[in-house]
């Protein structure tokens, strides 16, 4: 009897590729189904149930390529990366860098965009932090707290905008030019409290202050070292952190 890694490589061989008869040979069938049978039922399920998992986390991914290189792409990536999980929804963690790798040409941002669909999955997918209070905030900020923003609050930056094209709305069928994802982009997906994910765009400024802040600094130093926040911006960025709850503890 083979080894249970050798028995996976077979049946992911077999299951892309020709049947491996010294798979078959290990395999019992089920019911009136003989082994070979048997291991057709995966082989005709097992790629399409991963190709369906990733669509349903890298949706807009599969707005943007069309379903001809879109599924072609999960059919490749599909061969070449087995699941390691038996939840299916943890699958595709390195599809973002293998869309690059494949359409960084005619869709550049494409890595982008599928790096921010996989923080949305696992955020959605993630327990909300208890967060403090626009009122217990206020009470506990001094110039020198230090905040501890709570688990379910993910900042990103990219070298595309993807915000935009991500939010699209289905229908659209518009076709995208540079000047759609043209730039950087920096912004905080959160939750507060067990319903949806929400989203903001930062400007340079405001993510500089957030990550310094994250990184331990105290609140006035983050604020005064965000080259380009002005004053009203910084009431305006406190005033958002209160609001959606980001912040967790108060040091």
């Amino acid at each position: 009897m083979p080894s249970l890694p050798e028995l996976q490589r077979l049946f992911t061989a077999s299951a892309f590729g020709a049947v491996d008869a010294a798979f078959v040979s290990v395999v019992e069938g089920g019911g009136a189904l003989s082994a070979a049978e048997a291991v057709d039922v995966y082989r005709n399920g097992y790629p399409a149930r991963l190709s369906e998992a990733l669509g349903e986390t890298f949706e807009a991914c599969w707005r943007v390529l069309g379903d001809d290189d879109f599924l072609a792409a999960c059919r490749d990536y599909a061969r070449s990366t087995p699941s390691v999980s038996h939840n299916l929804s943890d699958y595709g963690r390195t599809f973002p860098e293998f869309l690059d790798g494949r359409h960084a040409e005619h869709a550049p941002f494409i890595g982008d965009l599928a790096r921010l669909e996989w923080s949305f999955k696992e955020l959605f997918h993630a327990l909300p932090h208890a967060g403090l209070s626009p009122s217990a905030l206020a009470a506990k900020a001094r110039a020198d707290s230090v905040f501890r923003f709570g688990a379910a609050a993910v900042f990103l930056s990219f070298s595309h905008r993807v915000h935009a094209i991500w939010k699209r709305d289905r229908s659209d069928g518009a076709l995208l030019s540079p000047a759609d994802w043209a730039g950087d982009e920096s912004l905080v997906l959160y939750k507060n409290g067990p319903g949806p994910v929400f989203s903001r765009v930062l400007s340079r400024p405001e993510f500089s202050a957030l990550t310094l802040l994250k990184s331990g600094r105290p609140l006035a130093d983050a604020l005064s070292a965000a080259e380009g926040l002005e004053e009203a911006g910084a009431r305006g960025l406190f005033g958002f952190v209160a609001e959606s709850g980001l912040v967790a503890e108060v040091a």
